[in-house]
């Protein structure tokens, strides 16, 4: 058996203990309150008390069961990928185990989601997959997913730039109408090329060289499966789940009092969110809650009411689901061993 088909040994002894995980929490919380609390300084502690007091609750729950939708929507994403063209068919409840597993991942390995991705393909290859197929796969349904994101944050740009719903400065709206195409011409133009090279380049022995082949055949997977059913259904399921946080974000924004025009939360969301890919330990804590509100304050909403916002968002879209995911870390070979049974399964 080569390395190329052998399924990868058990990870147990990858996943980190349950006190180094706690471990990870508690610095992760004191960092956001630290954070948190410099910027209510510069905002005035009364002004962020009078917010917080102000806070209608009941918005709370729209806060949860949106954030329910968007990593119930991720998961079909991921029950997609690995279904297509011939994959095994796995149970709902096994593809949201997968996508709380690679959550739990980011909360504690750093380097912008790396450890979310090293278990999405760890789950693929006990899924049957050869190494290749499963990197491919797991690089193209995080390529589906960013594109959708990517689009979203352009389209929003758009509005406000035309003042059609709401308004931004052209430096907050510029990077995103001028990057977002360059990227997706720029995918276009290597995919169309990639069949000439990109059999060799995946087996270069250049890392570099290997990884770049790899990302160019993740794009060209997205280009492969969006025509199709199960592209089509997961196209769907990502704008499930990028508007799920979306609505998350604005049921936040109108507990403490802000009603924004919906182009304007796209903006600061987007901006915000982009901090979450930095290579920063555990998903970023502390950068984002500080981009988020800043980019808030850049379409016009007040620091005070803006810190609180983002801490109640950062709740329900982190913290809450922090918990379930580090123990569907935990009982990831329960999840690989389902995962081998589907595969084992006749079509």
């Amino acid at each position: 058996m080569t390395d190329e088909t052998r399924p990868p040994t058990s990870v147990a002894a990858d996943v980190p203990p349950g006190w180094r995980a706690a471990i990870g929490v508690v610095a992760a919380l004191l960092v956001a309150v630290g954070v948190g609390a410099l910027i209510a300084r510069a905002a005035g502690f009364s002004r962020v008390r009078d917010a917080i007091l102000a806070a209608d609750s009941t918005w709370f729950l729209v806060c949860f069961f949106a954030e329910v939708a968007a990593f119930g929507g991720y998961a079909v994403v991921v029950s997609e990928a690995l279904r297509w063209r011939g994959g095994p068919k796995v149970r709902y409840g096994l593809s949201v185990h997968v996508t709380l597993a690679s959550l739990g991942a980011t909360r504690v390995v750093a380097a912008a989601g790396a450890g979310g991705l090293a278990v999405t393909y760890w789950c693929f290859r006990r899924a049957a997959f050869s190494m290749r197929d499963a990197l491919v796969r797991v690089l193209g349904l995080n390529t589906l997913v960013y594109l959708v994101f990517g689009v979203g944050a352009w389209v929003a740009a758009l509005l406000a730039t035309l003042h059609v719903s709401g308004r931004a400065e052209l430096g907050l709206t510029l990077p995103w109408l001028v990057t977002i195409p360059l990227c997706i011409v720029a995918a276009r133009i290597v995919t169309d090329r990639r069949r000439g090279w990109s059999g060799r380049a995946l087996d270069s022995r250049s890392i570099l060289r290997r990884a770049l082949a790899y990302a160019i055949a993740g794009a060209a997977w997205v280009r492969d499966v969006l025509p199709t059913p199960e592209g089509r259904r997961s196209l769907v399921a990502a704008g499930v789940y990028w508007a799920g946080d979306v609505v998350c974000l604005w049921a936040a924004l109108r507990s403490v009092g802000v009603e924004i025009p919906l182009a304007e939360i796209v903006l600061a969301y987007a901006t915000g969110y982009v901090a979450m890919v930095l290579p920063l330990p555990f998903a970023g804590v502390g950068g984002v809650d500080a981009a988020m509100t800043f980019a808030l304050t850049a379409v016009g909403v007040a620091l005070a009411p803006a810190l609180v916002a983002v801490a109640v968002y950062r709740l329900f879209g982190f913290w809450v689901p922090t918990i379930p995911a580090l123990a569907a870390l935990v009982l990831l070979p329960r999840a690989g061993r389902g995962l081998e049974q589907a595969a084992a399964a006749p079509a």
